[in-house]
């Protein structure tokens, strides 16, 4: 598996952690505030990651010459 793999997967199982956290959180009756910080905690680190997905996709794309427009769109929705 390449580093950047890695650390996608990585980032995914912090991001997996949060979302136990966040499910505990709520099971204990913490406070929405408390809940909502972690739920945007999750949000944020997802953005990121598919910030470096995107990222690696698109160097794939000019690595290899070939370009796909549905690939890029699909990224984009």
């Amino acid at each position: 598996m390449s580093e950047v793999r890695k650390s996608i997967s990585n980032r995914f199982a912090k991001i997996e952690g949060h979302v136990k956290s966040i499910k505990k959180m709520t099971d204990e009756e913490r406070s929405y505030e408390d809940i909502m910080l972690q739920v945007a905690a999750v949000k944020k680190a997802l953005q990121s990651a598919e910030k470096v997905i995107f990222s690696e996709q698109m160097k794939e794309m000019v690595e290899s010459g070939v370009y796909d427009q549905k690939r890029v769109d699909s990224f984009i929705k």
